[in-house]
């Protein structure tokens, strides 16, 4: 399990990805995402792209909304966690240059951001492919929604749905080139849970500092098997994906 801290272990050359898996939620008692995480090398190395660092988050996610708003912009942007922080963000609530105050030379201590989440009732990987600003009206571990939650769509003004930047149909071919014999699959609807939730969080702080910008944000759902067999399948088809995401972005 890779550091969390890149800049201490890392050649300017190597690749930075960081990797997310969820903790237990509702009858899922043990969540595969964070075993398959958490079964990732600290580095994977590919003939003809840069050194992969895999730095895997040390604990699992909890399965809560406040918990992901207040711990994903601190990993992705600890420089600024002061300055884009819910409480002592100042925005400007008549006008729409509330994102401008987010200082843009602050840049994110990884390359590209991985997080993985459990399906329980599916069969397949699946590479989600969009993520959405609202609807998360289920309730968490913790017993709270985010109905009448309106930081994302008053405050930040941030569109309804987020893409990452990454060339998908170039990803997915990659991705699919070395697992011909794997159920994998490409979703717009990651669920309107902590999945689809956690990814839109990712997401919308990358825009909130370039709207236009880049956001090298993924997000994969895996089957619900937790046996030995499951976690490393799990394992082979992420680091695929990795290297698919790697190798997309290094080319373009």
């Amino acid at each position: 399990m890779g550091s969390l801290n890149p800049d201490e272990d890392a050649a300017s050359t190597d690749v930075n990805v960081l990797v997310t898996g969820f903790g237990p939620f509702g009858d899922n008692h043990i969540n595969p995402s964070y075993l398959i995480a958490t079964s990732l090398p600290a580095k994977h190395e590919v003939q003809n792209l840069p050194a992969i660092k895999i730095h895997t988050h040390p604990a699992p996610i909890k399965v809560a909304y406040q918990n992901i708003r207040e711990t994903v912009p601190k990993l992705l942007f600890p420089e600024s966690s002061k300055e884009t922080s819910v409480s002592s963000h100042a925005f400007d609530e008549q006008s729409n240059r509330g994102r401008q105050s987010i200082p843009s030379k602050l840049s994110s201590n990884f390359d590209i951001v991985l997080h993985i989440g459990m399906a329980p009732r599916r069969k397949f990987f699946a590479l989600e492919t969009c993520a959405h600003r609202d609807g998360y009206d289920r309730e968490d571990v913790k017993g709270e929604t985010m109905e009448g939650d309106t930081l994302w769509s008053e405050k930040y003004r941030a569109p309804s749905t987020l893409r990452p930047d990454f060339d998908m149909e170039d990803v997915w071919q990659k991705w699919k080139s070395g697992l011909v014999n794997e159920d994998i699959r490409a979703s717009d609807d990651a669920g309107r849970y902590l999945c689809d939730f956690i990814y839109y969080t990712s997401l919308v702080e990358y825009w909130r500092r370039d709207p236009s910008g880049a956001r090298p944000v993924m997000f994969l759902h895996v089957p619900g098997g937790s046996f030995e067999d499951d976690v490393e399948r799990g394992t082979r088809v992420t680091l695929g994906l990795i290297t698919a995401l790697v190798e997309s972005r290094s080319r373009r």
